[in-house]
């Protein structure tokens, strides 16, 4: 495997693990949240151009390897989504909630 792939996917791995310490609401986040973008771009790009300069099976193996990495990445961005996701969702119902208040306490 090239020395710049593996630094991608280790770029791809620290970037998950830190969106996965950091905080949602923290403006860190966003950022991260754009390297991983840019990364799993850059990613897919470096792949495809293995796969279309492979002109024999010596490149399987490395190809199966990035398949594996490539649903390890997907599990893990789908976890972080999902909880990403939820807390947008509990976010909006707290803002609802606090909104009915409001609107209660200024009716009295």
């Amino acid at each position: 495997m090239n020395a710049e792939l593996e630094l991608i996917n280790e770029t791809i791995e620290d970037t998950l693990n830190q969106i996965e310490k950091t905080p949602a609401e923290n403006e860190q986040s966003d950022k991260l949240v754009s390297l991983l973008l840019e990364s799993i771009g850059e990613r897919q790009l470096y792949i495809d151009s293995m796969i279309h300069d492979a002109v024999d099976d010596t490149f399987a193996s490395s190809l199966s390897e990035q398949l594996l990495l490539t649903d390890t990445f997907i599990s893990r961005c789908l976890k972080v989504m999902s909880h990403r996701q939820s807390l947008l969702n509990l976010k909006r119902t707290h803002e609802r909630q606090i909104k009915v208040y409001q609107n209660i306490d200024s009716n009295r």
